[in-house]
């Protein structure tokens, strides 16, 4: 028996053993007689392997439970977000798609997490299924343990202040392993911008307190990790497959449509 099990033994033995032995305290066998009945069981192989097999399939019941509930009140809760789907605001982040699109994307991201790289080739997948319907609103959260998320969001929020926003954006997701000082220069290069402005935008107050802007509101709104989505303002936590955004959007436009 593994020392978790022994660790819980004796609480479990009484339970085993009372029912092992309902019989005959029933018929009014003596307290100390009862007792050593238990311990002589509980000595024995067999007894022992059967309270080992007893307690496992108690906490193995226990974790199915706790699982159910669990996932019960995740449905219940993402049910309850239809309802009252999360609002925020875009502000002047960057937007990609149409204007009267019926859905809106909410995505918080880290350009150095290699999970938001997969949430970005995620949604150039909505984003080509969508075309007419859904637009996409990027967030920055960068997290403190990325070195380069800060300095990378400071970059694509200075591409932004010249027109280049997705641009830039694209080319970080598609280079993270290249994110720096040298690579983000040679990016605003590539693309055509006036480095001179480039520099100053991505050093400037502006740009630190617009990513801190982000950040907080993801942490407003309950975003702990990246990447993070708001559907329509249901939540998706995670670098979650196409189809999972798509049960949303196409339920979110179904209701759109009086379906």
């Amino acid at each position: 028996m593994n020392k978790r099990l022994l660790s819980r033994l004796p609480l479990l033995a009484l339970v085993a053993s009372a029912c092992i032995f309902a019989p005959q305290a029933s018929a009014e066998i003596p307290d100390k007689d009862f007792a050593a009945a238990i311990d002589k069981y509980l000595a024995s192989d067999s007894g022992a392997e059967k309270v080992s097999n007893t307690v496992e399939r108690y906490f193995q019941k226990k974790q199915v439970e706790e699982a159910r509930k669990q996932q019960e009140a995740k449905a219940a809760a993402f049910e309850e977000q239809f309802k009252n789907p999360v609002k925020i605001d875009p502000g002047t982040s960057p937007v990609k798609g149409p204007k009267d699109a019926k859905v809106t994307i909410i995505e918080f991201s880290d350009f150095q997490c290699p999970f938001c790289k997969r949430g970005y080739q995620t949604m150039e997948e909505v984003a080509k299924a969508y075309p007419k319907d859904v637009k996409i609103v990027f967030k920055h959260y960068p997290l403190p343990f990325h070195p380069q998320a800060t300095p990378a969001a400071k970059a694509s929020w200075a591409a932004q202040q010249q027109g280049k926003f997705w641009e830039f954006h694209n080319e970080l997701f598609e280079n993270q392993n290249q994110l720096g000082d040298a690579f983000y220069t040679a990016t605003a290069t590539k693309l055509g911008l006036d480095l001179k402005k480039f520099e100053a935008d991505r050093k400037s107050d502006a740009a630190e307190k617009a990513v801190q802007a982000d950040a907080d509101l993801g942490q407003k709104n309950g975003i702990e990790g990246t990447p993070g989505f708001f559907v329509g303002g249901v939540q998706v936590e995670g670098a979650q497959p196409i189809e999972n955004f798509k049960k949303i959007i196409d339920r979110l436009l179904n209701k759109a449509a009086g379906k």
